[in-house]
């Protein structure tokens, strides 16, 4: 599975916990012998926003000002150059090849271009607003990227079991597997298999799974999923999971359902294709 990704590609915007976000996708280019390359996508909206005549900013200690084009891009581009500056001295203590750009449009997969062997890293929620309030991001309103694998994490989030949910045999389902045991094996983390209750009395699915771990040291359990999603939330919230790793064949097509699993349990989110 790491032989296949050669760029972690890390999306950055001016709102998201970037620091977090670029240390984490340091560790898996390194883990993983790939390039770390970082997308800083300014705000389109915003900029529309600010070039109106009625546009007003409020800041800690100057009130309510106007906002102006030229104002917003200033701005932007000094978020750009701290993420810059920030990618960089991660390369630099990890011992990475790096790169970064500048794009804009909306910070979530229609923005960030990616190419067969990226794997993306991107932040679901927002830097926090006073002491603890945080808002979605938009990667976490629409989920994976197109082309590449996602890990979507939730900067608040620390610790707990891995949890992978399989349907078969099939190769997504070894490849999300091995990702899941990577996971659990860096963060000495249990690693959780839910699959359908006849999968989980078959022995050949059980050695099966014991096979693709045999290389991980880590402790993994087969678990029988309850018969609906309601029962499935609770079940994986019990876990205390960490991660919870999906096939992106054989993951919720709606968005949504995905999101009120994360919001619910807390967990970061790994799509794999």
């Amino acid at each position: 599975m790491t032989g296949e990704i050669e760029r972690i590609v890390v999306s950055l915007d001016a709102v998201s916990e970037i620091q977090a976000t670029i240390e984490a996708a340091s560790r898996l280019a390194l883990r993983w012998n790939a390039a770390l390359h970082g997308v800083f996508v300014e705000d389109e909206d915003l900029l529309r926003l600010a070039g109106l005549p009625f546009a007003r900013q409020v800041s800690l200690g100057a009130g309510t000002e106007a906002l102006t084009a030229v104002q917003a891009a200033r701005q932007l581009r000094a978020f750009a150059e701290t993420a810059r500056r920030e990618l960089a001295a991660a390369a630099h203590r990890h011992d990475l090849r790096w790169s970064f750009e500048i794009v804009q449009g909306a910070a979530g997969p229609d923005t960030v271009a990616t190419a067969a062997g990226d794997f993306i890293v991107a932040c679901a929620a927002s830097r926090p607003i006073g002491a603890h309030f945080r808002i979605d991001t938009r990667w976490s309103r629409t989920g994976a990227s197109g082309s590449g694998s996602l890990l979507l994490m939730h900067p608040a989030r620390a610790g707990g079991a891995v949890v992978t949910m399989l349907h078969d045999r099939e190769p997504a389902s070894a490849r999300v597997l091995e990702a899941a045991a990577q996971f659990a094996e860096a963060a000495d983390a249990d690693l959780v298999v839910i699959c359908a209750p006849e999968l989980a009395r078959d022995k050949v699915f059980e050695t099966w799974v014991g096979e693709r771990l045999a290389a991980y040291s880590v402790h993994a359990r087969i678990e029988p999923a309850p018969g609906d999603p309601a029962a499935l939330q609770r079940h994986i919230l019990g876990l205390d999971c960490g991660l919870l790793a999906l096939a992106a064949e054989t993951e919720p097509a709606d968005p949504d359902r995905r999101r009120e699993i994360a919001i619910r349990t807390g967990c970061d989110i790994l799509v794999m294709r």
